[in-house]
């Protein structure tokens, strides 16, 4: 045999194996994607509906929904009334505060406890200006 042809049989053998690797990180992630949903649907309450969701880095994703806030964590979903909700607090890039969803690099929620949103992902702008929105509604129930 040619030594050009152990070449040809070299990339043909390294490109079935790049395939195999790329199917296997495609139907993982399917997965995953599947997995998420079904747990979000058995953690939502009778007539609520998800809003928006966020990813937030390797941290999990939040989703607004039509009654509360949830944040996936390794071990499920930590979830946050709009009542619980005391603040809202938004840094933009040189650290100082503001109002403007469009300008934040993170969302700092003050509950019970202080969660930070980072701006990883287009959704984030969405998730910020409505959740604002619903806690000017609470605050208007009041």
């Amino acid at each position: 045999m040619e030594p050009w042809l152990y070449w040809v049989a070299a990339a043909g053998t390294a490109g079935a194996l790049a395939l195999a690797i790329r199917s296997a990180v495609i139907n993982s992630r399917l997965r995953r994607q599947r997995d998420f949903i079904r747990t979000l649907e058995t953690v939502l309450q009778p007539r609520e509906t998800v809003k928006e969701i966020c990813p937030n880095g390797r941290q999990g994703r939040w989703i607004l929904t039509s009654k509360r806030l949830l944040m996936e964590t390794k071990e499920g979903f930590l979830a946050v009334p709009f009542k619980k909700i005391r603040s809202l607090h938004g840094v933009d890039r040189m650290g100082k505060s503001t109002s403007a969803p469009a300008r934040m690099t993170k969302l700092m929620v003050k509950g019970d406890q202080e969660y930070t949103l980072f701006n990883t992902d287009e959704a984030f702008v969405r998730l910020v200006k409505q959740l604002k929105q619903y806690k000017a509604k609470a605050k208007r129930k009041k």
